[in-house]
């Protein structure tokens, strides 16, 4: 008797409940719309989520310097769309929704893996970018620097070109930024950029030894030596 009366006191656990299938098939359907959506906004070209979308005559979604890298590339007036292969003209509109659903559903966390990553990425170089180039036209030589460093080599999301990087540096070397100096001294020895002139670059790298460069000091030592870029050949 006092062993059922026992038994009979004695609370017993339920087992917590289990999520509903029905309920798992909904989050299911969920991630999945979510993909889809994610998918339609990726652009045909880079196969990664646009930073700065734009919507072309076909009625494509694409990254806008994938697809004017793309035009720059076709031959002329034959334009064709890089996904259905017909003929298409070059007008692009900014996709300004697709931005900001995107801004949205990436940082909320409903498109997550290595696409949302690397959007996260470019978008924190195009903020970064912004700054660099805030300073720059503040009138910090040494943004300038970097900003024509960035042009010249593609990089912080910037599209190589060769007019750009002279451009910045140039301003940076009128404000007797050292790298800026060199670099615009380079320009002017190289043609790359801006039409070839020894004496401006040779003038440049002169300023930037005086102003402690090293490297100015090398190229202007080994130009005496050699005897180029209009010095005489001096071995000594």
């Amino acid at each position: 008797v006092n062993s059922s009366t026992k038994d009979s006191a004695t609370p017993r656990t339920m087992p917590p409940k289990r999520a509903s299938s029905k309920e798992t098939q909904a989050e299911k359907h969920y991630r999945e719309a979510i993909d889809e959506v994610a998918e339609e906004y990726v652009c045909p070209i880079t196969a990664e989520l646009p930073i700065d979308p734009v919507t072309a005559e076909d009625g494509r979604c694409y990254e806008r310097c994938a697809i004017e890298e793309w035009f720059a590339r076709q031959p002329q007036p034959q334009l064709k769309s890089p996904v259905t292969n017909e003929p298409m003209g070059k007008r692009l509109l900014p996709a300004v929704q697709v931005r900001n659903t995107l801004k949205r559903l990436v940082e909320s966390g409903a498109i997550s893996g290595s696409k949302a990553d690397a959007w996260k990425k470019a978008m924190a170089e195009e903020a970064e970018l912004a700054v660099l180039r805030q300073r720059a036209e503040g009138g910090d030589a040494k943004a300038m620097t970097k900003l024509g460093f960035g042009y010249r080599d593609g990089e912080q999301g910037l599209k190589e070109d060769a007019i750009h990087p002279f451009l910045w540096m140039k301003r940076a070397a009128d404000l007797k930024e050292n790298e800026g100096l060199c670099a615009c001294a380079n320009f002017y020895l190289s043609g790359e950029g801006v039409e070839r002139s020894n004496s401006r670059g040779i003038a440049m790298l002169a300023t930037a030894a005086a102003l402690g460069s090293e490297y100015a000091c090398g190229v202007l030592g080994r130009a005496n030596q050699e005897g180029c870029y209009g010095f005489d050949k001096n071995p000594q």
